[in-house]
């Protein structure tokens, strides 16, 4: 679960994000309203506690712009005051809670427990849908029966497949369907982060480890105790951490950097690659003897040009999706599917998704239409590169028309391109539009 908090006291700060910490929770913090309404809009936090009396915007509006970012998001409002017209009010903009301070950490951690169990319609999936893997082809009804059977093991599970094939879907699939779902579900990208940077994540670091070690530092593996780390594109992982990850799959035992105390931890391991694993261990890039200990089970996600049968089903569940969340009902003709079955999809699932999403964005009515389809699809269609980039340059050129049209006031260019304010702030991060 993903924490935000948001108070001004940097003592209270750094206490409460320490705490939850060690009960296994992600957390990051802030100072100002203003960074929390920012960070909801690019990172998508499960939670957020907000002290009520702040400078610049206090709680209330805090809470009220994240839940415009993020409507699924768990508020909980902290004040020293105990005031109830403040609870009503913040309930009224949707905190889920109140507490005063000083809280109580075990008190708060049973209204977060609560709050997600609750709202556990953010992991719901459709009739059909196994914990969002959507299709029917015999080689996705083998990964769910994969899935099923040793979802409650320990076995570490390698999961292969090319970028955008769901790799991460499956592996949350793993744990959120395990005994281990109540525990934490940890993801890092091998591929985002430099060596050493890399092993401080995994492992942690004691005080004064090395330059710039001021603190404390817990790493991912001591987090994820009671729960899943997944470690994706784990070819680019350096050879010296592959020998400690190794030791720790083999023994449960890690030492932070800096220390000279062991530490034993209960973490299943489920990694993902792209790439061609067995070439990269006869290449010298990864350790024999890890790769051997890692595929104990091996999950292959194939490419979604290799089961175009799951395509009708995959636009389904999105047209779905997209209808609930934005509470906006679209409906795809029949021609408009077989024009979708006609690509290749090179960028599989991911491309799928986010031309089905640009075309909802660009599309003047709530239909996915044969005639919509082929217009988007119309430039440089035998080379799918050229033609995503085009038509990610006439999303951005839409959106930003938009915009200036509006004033760049993003309610209402959200009302104009039928889009909640969350996705249009979400989509002016990613194309850098100011």
């Amino acid at each position: 679960m993903k924490i935000l908090i948001v108070d001004d006291d940097q003592i209270f700060r750094k206490h409460l994000s320490k705490a939850l910490i060690r009960r296994g929770y992600e957390v990051e913090s802030v100072e100002k309203g203003e960074d929390a309404v920012r960070l909801g809009s690019e990172r998508p936090f499960d939670a957020a506690i907000i002290d009520m009396n702040m400078p610049g915007m206090n709680g209330l509006q805090v809470v009220k712009e994240l839940k415009d970012v993020n409507p699924a998001i768990i508020s909980i409002i902290l004040t020293g005051y105990g005031s109830i017209s403040t609870a009503v009010d913040s309930i009224k903009l949707g905190a889920y809670h109140y507490q005063t301070k000083p809280c109580n950490i075990s008190i708060l951690e049973k209204i977060l427990t609560d709050a997600s169990s609750e709202r556990s319609i953010i992991h719901k999936s459709f009739e059909g849908i196994y914990h969002g893997i959507a299709g029917k082809s015999p080689q996705i009804q083998k990964i769910i029966s994969t899935v099923q059977k040793v979802k409650d093991s320990s076995l570490p599970v390698l999961i292969y497949g090319e970028s955008g094939t769901g790799k991460e879907l499956v592996a949350r699939a793993l744990h959120f369907d395990s005994c281990r779902k109540d525990g934490p579900f940890i993801p890092i990208n091998c591929a985002l982060l430099k060596p050493d940077l890399l092993e401080n994540e995994l492992f942690g670091h004691v005080k004064g480890a090395f330059t710039g070690a001021s603190d404390i530092k817990e790493g991912l593996i001591a987090i994820a105790d009671g729960g899943t780390l997944f470690i994706d594109e784990i070819a680019d992982m350096n050879p010296a951490v592959q020998a400690g990850l190794l030791r720790f799959i083999e023994t449960g035992i890690f030492r932070p950097l800096g220390s000279v105390k062991e530490k034993k931890v209960n973490v299943r391991i489920v990694t993902a690659i792209n790439k061609d694993i067995e070439e990269e261990v006869s290449a010298g890039r990864f350790r024999k003897d890890l790769y051997y200990r890692l595929k104990g089970c091996s999950i292959d996600i194939p490419p979604l040009r290799e089961r175009k049968g799951d395509i009708p089903e995959l636009v389904n569940y999105f047209i779905k999706n997209f209808s609930e969340t934005q509470k906006r009902p679209v409906t795809v003709t029949p021609a408009a599917v077989e024009v979708i079955l006609s690509r290749p999809w090179h960028g599989n699932v991911r491309e799928l998704f986010r031309f089905l999403e640009t075309a909802l964005i660009l599309g003047e009515d709530n239909t996915l239409s044969k005639h919509l389809i082929n217009s988007l699809l119309s430039h440089n269609q035998e080379k799918p590169s050229a033609s995503s980039s085009s038509l990610e340059s006439r999303e951005v050129n839409y959106i930003k028309e938009q915009l200036e049209a509006c004033r760049w006031n993003i309610s209402r260019a959200a009302k104009a391109l039928g889009i909640d304010r969350r996705t249009l702030q979400r989509k002016m991060v990613r194309y850098n539009l100011r």
